[in-house]
């Protein structure tokens, strides 16, 4: 059994992340193999202290941007990844995840 650590890799901090976050779903960079149980169970370990249920998960896959670099224009292709969409019961929220935007 993986850890709430080794599933929940950390949020996702971008625009779209934060329209969602206003409307009550979070986004967290998750283990490509994590299930969407294993997902809210570590979500709900983690932040066991404000006491959150996690109503729903949804999962996406994202793929590698290939990108260049160096003189010669050598190219390469970053990690794929997989990232859950968050949603929590009516009322909850988590604490200090958008506090400094």
């Amino acid at each position: 059994m993986k850890t709430a650590d080794q599933v929940v890799l950390g949020p996702v901090i971008t625009e779209r992340s934060y329209a969602l976050y206003q409307l009550g779903r979070y986004t967290f960079r998750v283990a490509s193999d994590a299930t969407k149980p294993e997902i809210a169970a570590a979500l709900e370990q983690h932040y066991s202290a404000q006491g959150i249920r996690v109503v729903a998960v949804n999962t996406v896959h994202v793929r590698g941007k290939t990108r260049r670099s160096g003189r010669r224009g050598i190219s390469g292709k970053t990690s794929d990844w997989k990232k859950a969409i968050v949603t929590l019961g009516p009322g909850q929220k988590l604490e200090g995840l958008f506090g400094s935007v």
